[in-house]
């Protein structure tokens, strides 16, 4: 059905969005986000690296979540599907909060030089940050917001679909196949009355049942089976 074909494109499309938002969280946690300047006025000024990892220790875990979503987005649906992308974009926010913080404001120094264990004997000169390194995990936040888009789509479409549909929605889809089924043999047994009656008499030849479907072989499992949904849904389909 188109519901259940929009749900599928919804959840390939959040999949891969979350996938991409995985990558860049993972590519984010292995550069360099600032560089320490310190001394210990022992030895000469020295330079120290502060990785994504260790200004975000939650980066790397984050992208393991993501990618273990993306099995959790084809295996759920309705309304559990929608926790989960209500889950996915808090991992979208919790993701971007340091990266804002370091874009918008000056770097802290004091928890730069705790991120990589700097010995106390070490004073810090200079915090220079990386611009772009933050840029990254704003992008994959936005991947990531947009995964939790599709699949919140995919689960209202997947809601859609004939299994979860309410009964009067039902009803009135069974109501349409009986009697489009009805007009189909009406129409096949009107073409068949100019031919020869000795035919229509022949051994084996199948009869009309009730709401004028066959019971013969032919068309017989399809046939008995809307018959039987027509009754399970309190359709009557001899009317």
């Amino acid at each position: 059905m188109s519901a259940d074909r929009s749900a599928t494109r919804g959840k390939a499309v959040a999949s891969l969005l979350l996938a991409l938002g995985a990558a860049l969280l993972w590519v984010a946690s292995r550069v360099n986000w600032a560089r320490i300047e310190a001394t210990d006025g022992l030895s000469p000024q020295r330079r120290f690296d502060v990785t994504g990892a260790q200004w975000s220790p939650w980066l790397v875990p984050l992208a393991l979540v993501l990618l273990a979503s993306i099995a959790l987005v084809w295996s759920l649906r309705g309304w559990a599907l929608r926790l989960l992308a209500i889950v996915l974009a808090l991992c979208a926010v919790v993701a971007a909060i340091p990266a804002i913080a370091l874009l918008t404001g000056p770097p802290d120094t004091d928890y730069a030089a705790k991120a990589i264990d700097l010995a106390p004997r070490f004073r810090v000169l200079l915090t220079t940050p990386t611009p772009w390194a933050p840029v990254l995990v704003l992008v994959a936040a936005v991947f990531v917001a947009g995964g939790a888009v599709f699949a919140l789509r995919a689960a209202r479409g997947a809601g859609m679909s004939s299994k979860y549909r309410s009964p009067a929605a039902r009803r009135e889809e069974l109501e349409r196949r009986v009697f489009a089924e009805h007009e189909r043999r009406q129409r096949a047994a009107a073409a068949g009355g100019s031919s020869d009656g000795a035919d229509a008499a022949a051994p084996g030849a199948p009869t009309k049942g009730v709401g004028g479907l066959d019971d013969g072989d032919g068309g017989h499992s399809g046939s008995e089976r809307i018959l039987w949904d027509s009754l399970d849904t309190g359709v009557d389909p001899t009317e």
